[in-house]
C-alpha cells in the first residue's frame, strides 16, 4: 500500500561541509536533514556532475526531487561530488576510481559514526549515482544497511561503454566532452575559499580526460574485470532496490542483477527513460511518486517499521501494450503487473524458427537454407536513442520499417489469440560473412494489421566476440557460425491479429560504431543451422497478483507542445552516401554539439566531433571552459583527440589536448 505519511520536521541545508579521507583529501558534501534535535539514520549519495554549488534554491526544488521528501521525513541526506570533481579536492582521471570506491566507503562509515546518525546507513542514486552504490557495496562496509539502485549497470564494459563488444557512440558524443569540461572546471569559491587557486591548478595539472581510459580497452581486459559487479553480486550483503524504465539503459542488467542477488531485493520496472519516475521530465508515462516507494523501503530497513513492502510481491513491471510509434511518447500503454519471480513462473520459453520465405514460426522448418543481405553502416535510422542520451526525451524508436527495408526480415502470420511476454529472450542465429568481421543486430517488433512496426525488444554482438570479449577472434569468411545475442528483458502484449516480427541487420549506427568493411552476411536456417529466437511466454491462464497501489506524481504529464526540443536531426548525403545524426542540447548546465558521420560506401569511415560548454559559477570571473573530442576510425585504427579550453573574462587561460589511437582489430 502506497504511504501517506506526510512531512514531519522542518528541514536545514548544510554546503560546504569538508570530509577528510584516508589519503588527506577532502571532499565537499552537502547535508539536507531535519531541523530538529535527535538521531536518524544518514542516506549516501554521490556522482561528479557538480550538482552541490553554493547556491542554493528553495530547497523543495533540490535535485533529485526525493532528497527534501526524505529529509521531511526523518533522514540525513550526505551527498557528497567525486574527488577531483565539483568542489572536492583532489584530481581524476577515471571515472570509478579505486581511490573513489574507498572514499564511498569511507563516507558511508563517517556518516554512521555522526552525532546525528542513527548508525544506520543507507545509498540511493540514479545513473552515476546507482553505479557507485554496487562498487561500495561489494566492499561491504559495516553500517551499510541497503541501497536503491536507479538505473544502474552492474557490468561497466557490457551495459555501458561496449554493449556487444561495439563501441558506444554516445560516450563519445555527449558523455566525453561533457566530463571534460565538468572536470576541468575549478571549484566554486564561495565553499572552498582561499584553496580555490590552488585546487583548481591542481586539478588542471593532474586530471585526465575520463575518455581515454575506456577507448584505450576496448576489450574486456583486466582494466575492465577489476571494475565488473555481475560476477560479484554475492559480495552484496544489504538488502537491495532496484528501480528502472523500459525506455531506459539498464533494465536488463537490473533484472539480471535480481536473479542473482543472494540477498532481500526488490525491482519495479516501469515505463521511464533516464529520470526519476516523480520528476517534472519523467516520459514516458504514466508517472508514479516513487519517493513514496523509495521511503516505505528506507523505513523498513534503516528504521525498522512494518510498512508493508517486503509482504508484497517482489516483482512490479508495467506490462507495455501496443501504441503508435513516437519520437516522443508522453504517455506508453499498458497495466502494471506484479510477479512473485522474474522471469515469471508462469512463464516458459519457446522457441519461434526462422524459415522460408521470411517465415517466423514456433514450428521448425522443414527444409533448410538461407538468406543474404547487404551490410548497410545507416541501419538504425529508427531505433531510437537507448537511454535517449542527450536527446532527453525526444529520440524514442519511430515505426521500423524504414529500417526493416536493409534488413532480413522473419514474420509471423496473423496471431489468433493475445501473446504475453514476460523475461529475458536470446536470438540463437547461425551466421556467415564474406568479411572476417560483422556485427549482427536483432529487432523484436510488434506489426499491425496496417503495418506499423513497433520496437518491443533488441539485442547486438559483434560476431569476432561470440565467444568471449576479452580475445576477439576473426570470422572465416563463408564459414559458419552460431552466435547467441541475448536480448532486453521484456514485458509486452502482442494483441490478436498483430504479427510478431524479427529483423536482423549488421548495424544499429545511433547505438554501435559500425564495422569497418563493406560484407555480404547470411542467415542459415533449418536443420542443423535452427536460428531462432527464444521468447518468455507468458501463460494467459495464470492467476493474475493484485496490482500495485502506487501514487501519481506530484508533476502530471505535459501537452507534447510544452515539452523543450533539443536538435536532434539525422542528415543523408546522396552524393557522398553518407548519414550524418546531429544533437544539441542547452538543457541544463552544459551546451552539447555533435556531429556523427559514417559512410554506406566506405563503413571504416566513421567520426563524431563533439563539443561541450561549461560556465562554472564565479562571483567577479567570467569563466568559460570549452572541451571537444573528435573520434573517429579508418580501415587500420580508430583515434581519439581531446581538448580542452579554459577563457577568463575573454582571456586565453589554460589549453591542453590529448590525443590516443587503437589498432581497429576485428571490428
Amino acid at each position: 500500500m502506497a504511504d501517506t505519511r506526510g512531512p514531519e520536521f522542518p528541514v536545514k541545508v548544510i554546503t560546504g561541509v569538508r570530509v577528510r579521507m584516508r589519503d588527506g583529501v577532502d571532499l565537499n558534501v552537502r547535508i539536507t536533514r531535519p531541523d530538529a534535535e535527535g538521531r536518524f539514520p544518514a542516506i549516501v549519495e554521490y556522482n561528479p556532475y557538480r550538482r552541490l554549488g553554493a547556491a542554493l534554491p528553495d530547497y523543495r526544488d533540490e535535485y533529485p526531487p526525493v532528497v527534501p521528501y526524505l529529509a521531511e521525513r526523518g533522514y540525513v541526506i550526505v551527498q557528497f561530488d567525486v574527488r577531483g570533481t565539483g568542489s572536492s579536492a583532489g584530481f581524476t582521471t577515471d571515472n570509478y576510481s579505486d581511490e573513489e570506491r574507498q572514499d564511498g566507503y569511507d563516507m558511508v562509515e563517517w556518516a554512521a559514526s555522526q552525532p546525528w546518525c542513527t548508525g544506520a546507513v543507507g545509498m540511493f542514486g540514479k545513473s552515476y549515482g546507482a553505479n557507485v552504490q554496487w562498487q561500495v557495496a561489494v566492499q561491504d562496509p559495516p553500517h551499510l544497511r541497503t541501497i536503491v539502485i536507479r538505473s544502474g549497470g552492474n557490468d561497466l564494459y557490457a551495459d555501458t561503454v561496449y554493449p556487444g563488444g561495439a563501441r558506444r557512440p554516445w560516450r563519445f558524443e555527449s558523455f566525453a566532452p561533457m566530463m571534460n569540461a565538468f572536470n576541468f572546471s575549478p571549484p566554486d569559491v564561495r565553499l572552498v575559499g582561499d584553496r580555490w587557486a590552488a585546487m583548481w591548478a591542481e586539478r588542471l595539472e593532474k586530471s585526465e580526460p575520463w575518455s581515454l581510459a575506456s577507448f584505450r580497452h576496448d576489450t574486456f581486459d583486466d582494466y575492465w574485470q577489476a571494475k565488473n559487479i555481475s560476477q560479484a553480486l554475492e559480495r552484496v550483503k544489504c538488502p537491495v532496490f532496484l528501480v528502472e524504465g523500459w525506455a531506459d539503459w539498464y533494465a536488463q542488467p537490473e533484472l539480471l542483477a535480481f536473479r542473482r542477488l543472494k540477498v532481500p531485493r526488490k525491482v519495479l520496472i516501469g515505463p521511464w527513460g533516464h529520470y526519476y519516475a516523480e520528476e517534472k521530465g519523467a516520459f514516458p508515462g504514466p508517472r508514479i511518486d516513487a519517493r513514496r516507494e523509495y521511503l516505505r523501503w528506507f523505513d523498513h530497513w534503516l528504521k525498522g517499521i512494518d510498512t508493508g513492502i517486503m509482504d508484497e510481491p517482489p516483482v512490479t513491471v508495467f506490462l507495455r501494450d501496443w501504441a503508435q510509434p513516437s519520437l516522443l511518447c508522453l504517455e506508453d500503454a499498458g497495466t502494471w503487473r506484479q510477479e512473485a519471480s522474474w522471469p515469471p513462473e508462469h512463464a516458459a520459453s519457446r522457441p519461434f524458427h526462422f524459415g522460408p520465405s521470411g517465415r517466423l514460426s514456433t514450428d521448425p522448418a522443414a527444409e533448410t537454407g538461407a538468406d543474404t543481405y547487404a551490410f548497410r553502416a545507416s541501419v538504425g535510422l529508427t531505433s531510437g536513442r537507448v537511454g535517449l542520451g542527450s536527446t532527453s526525451p525526444w529520440g524514442m524508436p519511430l515505426d521500423q520499417r524504414l529500417d526493416d527495408a536493409y534488413s532480413q526480415l522473419y514474420t509471423t502470420a496473423p496471431l489468433d489469440a493475445d501473446l504475453t511476454l514476460m523475461g529475458d529472450a536470446e536470438a540463437v542465429l547461425f551466421v556467415s560473412s564474406t568479411a572476417d568481421t560483422a556485427y549482427f543486430h536483432v529487432r523484436l517488433c510488434d506489426v499491425a494489421p496496417d503495418g506499423v512496426s513497433r520496437l518491443i525488444s533488441h539485442g547486438g554482438l559483434l560476431a569476432t566476440h561470440r565467444t568471449s570479449h576479452a580475445a576477439p577472434e576473426p570470422l572465416v569468411p563463408g564459414e559458419v557460425y552460431e552466435i547467441r545475442i541475448p536480448m532486453r528483458d521484456m514485458a509486452y502484449v502482442l494483441r490478436k491479429g498483430h504479427r510478431l516480427r524479427v529483423a536482423v541487420a549488421s548495424a544499429d549506427f545511433q547505438n554501435a560504431w559500425p564495422t569497418g568493411k563493406n560484407a555480404e552476411n547470411t542467415i542459415h536456417w533449418g536443420g542443423a543451422h535452427a536460428s531462432r529466437i527464444d521468447l518468455p511466454v507468458a501463460s494467459a491462464d495464470a492467476a493474475r497478483l493484485p496490482a500495485p497501489d502506487f501514487a501519481d506524481s506530484p508533476h502530471p504529464l505535459p501537452r507534447a507542445g510544452e515539452v523543450p526540443k533539443p536538435t536532434y536531426a539525422l542528415h543523408l548525403d546522396l552524393v557522398n552516401d553518407t548519414v550524418t545524426c546531429e544533437l544539441a542540447s542547452d538543457a541544463g548546465a552544459v551546451r552539447n554539439r555533435s556531429l556523427y558521420t559514417v559512410s554506406n560506401r566506405d563503413p571504416a569511415q566513421a567520426v563524431i566531433d563533439s563539443r561541450a560548454g561549461y560556465s562554472p559559477a564565479h562571483p567577479s570571473l567570467k569563466i568559460d571552459v570549452q572541451a571537444t573530442c573528435q573520434t573517429a576510425s579508418d580501415a587500420n585504427q580508430f583515434t581519439h583527440a581531446s581538448e580542452v579550453v579554459i577563457r577568463i573574462n575573454g582571456n586565453d587561460y589554460f589549453r591542453k589536448s590529448w590525443l590516443e589511437s587503437r589498432p581497429r582489430g576485428y571490428s
